[in-house]
């Protein structure tokens, strides 16, 4: 019995000493990081003592600074407490409030907890006036697409749609990454139909995919493959290159020398591209890469040339730690050259190459688990790092194993990865599967 009542003074003791609720309130609105989460987990920790404090602190101005904190909090505890008024105060909040900042914050929590009574909302906060209020809310939705009803699926595919052009940077991706989902589903059941050979169910689909997103990549991309595989190889070729998804090679008259500057005129003469776009196994969305690269290519009598240029704002903060031929260079700074010869969306060509000109190629079939580093191609390669940028030359020999003379017109499977400290890993061509190991994606080379 003793021990019980010692225990039950000890707790009393214990809460009595803890922080008070304003306390903690108050906390939210503090400038340290730290201080600021201690209050929040006082908060939630409290649950039914925080409502009232917390819904009087997010209607005080005096409380500006730390009012998304107390959304925040609020939103947090929708789960944990079983009380009306929170859901009521943070619907309007998101609709009326004058402060941005609270109404982002509640639209991006009701996301990420998936809150589907905020559903309409978050749907009339696409018309903010506030570009990250629009953001927030279009992400919060995609989050809860699968909740959506019919209706609400086809206003959040116009809705999309219309913000694919917002001025806001974040708006404008998260609704491009939705557009792309949407364009997604209709490519997939094309690319059923044409498999059972119901060809014009498929045109119609691929067509309605490109109507609803005309810029879209993939939607393009798609088309101008279905009307290459089964129509037209000169109309499908046509889209491709309208898209910047062809290099018409020139045929050279004499060789540059291997040695990584790009400085030349030839160069001049090659065909180029600098149109790159970030990878995302999360997404279809052709994002453009936040780093300028360009890529040349152009070929003569024995050989195919390849140029890059990685531009670079801190070259000396560029990463080379592999020097050695075939070694692990894939976590470097680095190019990758992928060469379908064959045109068979299968086997390919897969070369890395780093900024100390160290080369890692192989032969890859069917994927990149079958990728043969024992195949080395009969080639050469050189890099040079400059002030502003670093660049590779590649020479690659015509005529030998699984690499075929070209002759004029032919075409070959193409694409080029740039990987940047590690965290960015942009394309010239948006691939979807099996990162840049997607030869059914793969750009096309034209020799000319």
């Amino acid at each position: 019995m003793r021990r019980r009542v010692g225990i039950a003074l000890v707790l009393s003791f214990t809460c009595a000493c803890g922080p008070s609720i304003d306390d903690s309130v108050r906390k939210l609105g503090a400038a340290s990081v730290e201080e600021r989460e201690t209050g929040r987990q006082e908060l939630l920790l409290a649950k039914d003592r925080a409502v009232d404090p917390l819904l009087e602190a997010l209607e005080n101005p005096l409380f500006a600074t730390g009012r998304p904190q107390l959304a925040e909090v609020l939103v947090g505890l929708l789960t944990r407490v079983d009380d009306p008024r929170i859901e009521i105060a943070l619907l309007a909040h998101l609709e009326t409030d004058p402060d941005p900042r609270v109404k982002a914050r509640i639209a991006h929590k009701f996301g990420l907890f998936q809150h589907t009574s905020g559903i309409e909302a978050l749907f009339a906060a696409l018309e903010d006036t506030d570009g990250e209020v629009r953001f927030q809310s279009i992400w919060a939705l995609g989050q809860m697409a699968d909740e959506l009803d019919r209706v609400q699926v086809k206003r959040l595919r116009e809705d999309s749609r219309r913000l694919a052009t917002d001025p806001h940077r974040g708006a404008k991706r998260e609704a491009t990454i939705r557009v792309e989902g949407f364009v997604d589903a209709w490519i997939q059941e094309a690319r059923k139909r044409s498999l059972r050979g119901q060809l014009a169910e498929a045109e119609s689909l691929f067509a309605k995919a490109v109507a609803y997103s005309p810029s879209s990549k993939r939607a393009n991309y798609r088309m101008a493959r279905f009307y290459f595989d089964n129509y037209s190889q000169d109309k499908g070729l046509q889209l491709l290159r309208q898209h910047g998804m062809v290099l018409d090679a020139p045929k050279l008259r004499e060789a540059p020398v291997i040695d990584g500057q790009m400085n030349e005129p030839l160069w001049q003469q090659a065909a180029c591209a600098d149109s790159f776009f970030q990878y995302s196994s999360e997404h279809f969305a052709a994002v453009p890469s936040d780093v300028r690269t360009r890529i040349c290519v152009a070929y003569g009598e024995e050989d195919l040339y390849v140029g890059f240029q990685g531009f670079d704002a801190a070259p000396d903060s560029i990463v080379a730690r592999i020097s050695a031929k075939d070694g692990l260079l894939w976590y470097d700074d680095i190019v990758e050259i992928f060469i379908d010869p064959g045109f068979d969306h299968r086997g390919y060509l897969h070369v890395g190459i780093n900024s100390n000109g160290a080369v890692s190629d192989g032969w890859v079939e069917d994927g990149v688990g079958e990728r043969d580093v024992r195949w080395d191609a009969a080639a050469s390669a050189a890099a040079y790092v400059g002030r502003d940028h670093w660049s590779v030359e590649y020479r690659l020999s015509l005529g030998q194993e699984d690499v075929p003379r070209p002759r004029t017109g032919d075409l070959w499977g193409l694409n080029f990865v740039r990987v940047f400290r590690g965290s960015e890993y942009s394309q010239w061509v948006r691939t979807y599967t099996s990162g840049g190991h997607s030869p059914d994606d793969f750009g096309i080379l034209r020799f000319n």
